[in-house]
């Protein structure tokens, strides 16, 4: 035999010799003989195996093998008696059960098989058993009695009389579990899916995989409204069995470390029947990935059962299927359900939903939504799927009659980015949940590729009424496109939206500026239901770069009220395109009328082209603006100049709904820079009415208040376009104005109402009411002073209190109240009667005699000369107290000692100041005006821009030249 002969046949006797080894350990049913004889397993035929004997304990009846496969197209074929309750298999070599036939039983036994070393079903993998299946890679089943029936100490002790387990108890480094099949992707219909591609047990049974790691690659399991149980568990754990009316629920209190459970390629667990059956998923870490979906749903007149996934690690849904089913865990009550759907709720410490991955509870009939609960250390929501068809997210939502349940998150950290949703929102005639997240950050981030704006919902698309929307974290951000939103766009009633922060920050637009990054409470196009109400209670609210806080209307519906509660709120800028203003609005833009805004701070800033507005641009009317806070700053405008930055209740251009009122009340008001307080009319709609009640109001650089009016359906009998303005101080400098003037055929100026102590206006800065086609306002000014400014019959380049109208017949009333000055106030009473003083005067006065002379002034005598100048009656001078060296210049005599005689001590009345008119101000350093008698004489020091800066007080003292006071 040549070399190359001898070779082939050895190699050839080689391949065959392991064929004969392999086929009996990949496709073999072999017992051991560790159960007592006559009570051992037997087993014949193969590839279908059937199986006999055992040892029979009651309704138990346990078989022990050294090996477990079942090949493709083979079964195994417990052939039990029908009154047995379980039947209890232990795999005791060391191979691992490679199971891809099917697995039968008599009757109804509940199947329990263990193998430590790893348990694989195939594709072609079944269950033909009446009970539950337990497949599990613990090392022995214990009872309540302390036994246990161990495969990897088989002989460890006798068999006794017992009933049910009570626990699966592991070794080290627990076998895993993997299951292989076609997949079948997230249900859509109704239908009962009876497919027997599948490891499925019957209705109310439990079909439970419990080992080390588990895998399923394309795997379906089922229970037509049983209970699916998948754990994975590390060493030396203990999983709790406890038998319920659906087989058993398996408890891993006894288990300190978990392992890992991955779903992918379309596998699914689904719990769903007539009466939906319960899901518990328990691991370290758990994937669901390929469109693999989780899913516990009712079909029919039967409750939906409850989903639970636990994961101590990680939680991770990625993706859709190829065909585009999301991955991800569902409880929903479809079209024939009549009863509610369960409960979904996730219990890990990080939360990863990413690619177009779901998680939701929802309603497509009469019975209610489940509700859906995430407990997590992180929750992150990311993107959509590739092709931007399917978003990320968590949603439970109705699309019928049936109400939608509540979505709670309960995290540390949330993350809702790039197009990924958060939604309870409802699509028929059922209402929509709630919507609640307790989290110590919430971050609202970006859009996807396509604009999808990253979102937290709960909308109104139908008939049904929206859910509310509540926020309970420390910090909030939303930003770059991210919005969250409680909107109608039908008949349904929008829900309402709160945030309860201590800090809110709503900023940028979307990277292609066509999204405001925002919060919102709308009634959108079409709608007809009212929107529901914004609120925000927080320490600090920073809008800016284009953000918007809006409770607009598009509808026929009302707007929602927007009130925001803050120690203080700033409002900053533009987007970079200038397309949005930073702002707070609550505006009108159809038939509906607008809500009221309310701000309550103690720090309000709105600058470089932000905005505070309520108007109407259609129909609708705009609602009120109120403002109540300590200070507030209104500087500048946008970069290109094309938004003034200001508080707003305006009726727009082509409008014909009336404007609403606007009411500041505050300490100090600092309008600069061209910024605006306006409650003007631009459309047919009347004006609202201004009124500011302020310590100190200060208007700067082109500054602006203004009732300005084109409407020409005026009540006469109802006050608009008018200006209130109460205040100590009221200061224009530098082309600032206070306007009511009006504009179009009949149409008559504002009014305005001033009353303040002092008035200030320098610089151009005019007072005006004037009407260009009509009647003029009127002005009413009440102050102790005004300077730099005064009544003309029209603006000059002075600055100038009018109003004008039409023509001189058609012009309005200036009327100025100022105090009037009595001549006799300050006057003295000198006595009526005289005394005589030729009594009163020495005729001499000799030194040496111990005489002295004491000179008084102008004070005149005291009734005794041991007694004081006490009479308020006469005019004084102040003593002047000497110094030492002054008082021996003026000792008489040549004797020392009259050097030394003491005259007696004065006390020097106060006099009470005279009443005189006030001819000139100043400004201390302190930044307060005073008023003087005296024009004073100016310095660099004391300047109207310092006072404008340090935002002093303006109280009227006497001029530190002059001993007279301005009193009001």
């Amino acid at each position: 035999m040549s070399q190359w002969h001898l070779s082939l046949w050895v190699l050839m006797c080689s391949a065959l010799w392991i064929l004969d080894c392999v086929r009996p350990l990949a496709a073999q049913v072999i017992p051991d003989n560790t159960l007592p004889a006559g009570e051992r397993s037997q087993v014949s035929g193969n590839p279908n195996f059937q199986i006999e004997g055992g040892a029979r304990r009651g309704g138990n009846l346990f078989h022990s093998f050294q090996s477990f496969s079942v090949p493709t197209k083979g079964s195994a074929y417990f052939n039990n008696a029908a009154d047995v309750q379980n039947i209890f298999s232990r795999v005791t070599g060391g191979s691992i059960s490679n199971i891809d036939g099917v697995i039968r039983a008599n009757g109804t036994p509940n199947l329990f098989l263990l193998n430590p070393n790893g348990i694989i079903f195939g594709q072609n993998a079944r269950l033909d058993i009446g009970g539950s299946f337990v497949a599990s890679t613990a090392s022995s089943l214990k009872f309540a009695n302390g036994f246990e029936f161990n495969a990897t100490n088989p002989q460890s002790a006798p068999l006794l009389s017992i009933n049910v387990p009570v626990g699966l108890q592991y070794g080290v480094n627990p076998g895993a579990i993997q299951v292989k099949g076609d997949g079948q992707p997230f249900r859509l219909t109704d239908e009962l899916i009876d497919t027997r591609d599948a490891l499925r047990v019957p209705a109310n049974q439990t079909l439970a995989l419990v080992g080390g790691d588990i895998f399923l690659e394309g795997a379906i399991l089922k229970t037509a409204g049983g209970r699916i149980e998948l754990g994975s568990v590390g060493d030396n754990s203990l999983v709790s069995l406890t038998p319920v009316t659906k087989g058993f629920f398996l408890s891993y209190d006894g288990v300190q470390n978990f392992g890992n459970i991955q779903l992918s390629q379309l596998s699914a667990v689904d719990a769903s029947g007539t009466g939906s059956g319960d899901i518990q998923v328990q691991g370290r870490r758990v994937s669901v990935s390929d469109g693999s979906n989780i899913q516990a749903s009712p079909l029919g007149a039967g409750k939906g059962g409850k989903l639970v996934v636990n994961a101590t690690e990680l939680l991770e849904l990625v993706g859709i299927s190829a065909d585009g089913y999301a991955s991800g865990l569902f409880s929903t009550a479809y079209s024939r359900a009549t009863e509610d759907a369960g409960n979904l709720t996730i219990n890990t410490q990080n939360l990863l939903v990413q690619d177009g991955a779901q998680v939701s509870t929802g309603t497509f009939g009469a019975g209610k939504g489940g509700s859906l609960t995430v407990n997590a250390n992180n929750v992150q929501l990311i993107g959509m799927s590739a092709n931007g068809e399917v978003n990320s997210g968590l949603f439970s939502q109705t699309q019928s009659t049936g109400d939608a349940g509540n979505l709670t998150i309960n995290t540390q950290d949330l993350l809702v980015q790039d197009g990924a949703h958060v939604s309870v929102s409802t699509y028929g005639k059922g209402k929509g949940g709630s919507l609640t997240v307790n989290a110590n950050n919430v971050q609202i981030i970006g859009t996807f590729a396509n604009g999808t704006s990253a979102h937290l919902l709960a909308n109104a698309y139908s008939t049904g009424d929206g859910g509310n929307l509540t926020i309970n974290t420390q910090h909030l951000l939303v930003r770059d496109g991210g919005q969250m939103s409680a909107s109608t766009y039908g008949k349904g009633k929008g829900g309402s939206l709160t945030v309860n922060a201590n800090n809110v920050q709503i900023i940028g637009t979307s990277a292609d500026g066509e999204f405001p990054s925002g919060l919102f409470a709308r009634t959108q196009r079409d709608a007809t239901a009212d929107a529901g109400n914004l609120t925000i209670n927080t320490q600090h609210l920073l809008v800016r770069d284009g953000g918007q806080v809006s409770v607009s209307t598009f509808g026929q519906g009302s707007g929602g009220s927007l009130t925001v509660t803050a120690n203080d709120v700033q409002l900053i800028g533009t987007s970079a395109d200038s397309q949005f203003s930073s702002s707070l609005f609550a505006d009108a833009r159809s038939t509906g009328d607008a809500g009221n805004l309310t701000i309550n701070t103690q720090h309000l800033l709105v600058r470089d082209g932000a905005r505070v507005g309520d108007g109407t641009f259609r129909a609708g009317k705009g609602g009120s603006l109120t403002v109540i806070a300590n200070d507030v700053q209104l500087i500048g405008t946008s970069a290109d100049s094309r938004f003034s930055s200001g508080l707003y209740t305006q009726a727009e251009l082509r409008s014909t709904g009336d404007a609403g009122n606007l009411t500041i009340n505050a300490e100090k008001l600092l309008v600069q820079d061209g910024a605006k307080v306006s409650v003007s009319s631009q459309g047919q709609g009347i004006a609202g009415n201004l009124t500011i009640n302020a310590s100190s109001i200060r208007l700067n650089n082109n500054a602006a208040l203004n009732a300005n009016t084109q409407a020409v359906n005026t009540d006469p009998s109802i006050e608009q376009a008018t200006i209130n303005l109460h205040s100590k101080d009221l200061i224009l400098f530098r082309g600032s104005n206070i306007i009511t003037n009006a504009s179009g055929e009949n149409v008559t100026g504002g009014n305005i109402k001033i009353d303040t102590d002092v008035l200030v206006a320098f610089a151009n800065s005019d007072i005006s009411a004037n009407s260009t086609d009509f009647r003029g306002g009127n002005v009413k000014i009440d102050a102790t002073g005004i300077f730099g400014t005064q009544f003309r019959d029209a603006l000059t380049p002075n600055s100038d209190i009018t109003a004008t109208g039409k023509n001189q017949q058609l012009n309005g009333t200036v009327q100025i109240n100022t105090p009037d000055v009595n001549p006799n106030n300050g006057l003295v009473e000198l006595p009526a009667n005289f005394v005589d003083r030729s009594g009163l005067i020495a005729q001499g006065c000799p030194a040496n005699k111990g005489n002295s002379f004491t000179i008084t002034g102008r004070g005149g005598l005291p009734p005794l000369p041991t007694q004081a100048l006490r009479t308020n009656q006469t005019a004084t001078v102040n003593w002047v107290t000497l110094n030492p060296q002054e008082q021996r210049n003026i000792s008489v005599g040549e004797n020392s000692h009259l050097g030394r005689s003491k005259s007696p001590k004065l006390e020097v009345p106060q006099i009470s100041p005279t009443i005189v008119e006030a001819t000139g101000w100043v400004i201390n350093k302190s930044g307060t005006v005073e008023l003087t008698a005296l024009t004073p004489i100016p310095t660099h020091t004391n300047t109207f821009n310092s006072a404008i800066a340090s935002g002093g007080d303006l109280p009227i003292v006497p001029c530190p030249s002059q001993a007279a006071a301005i009193q009001k």
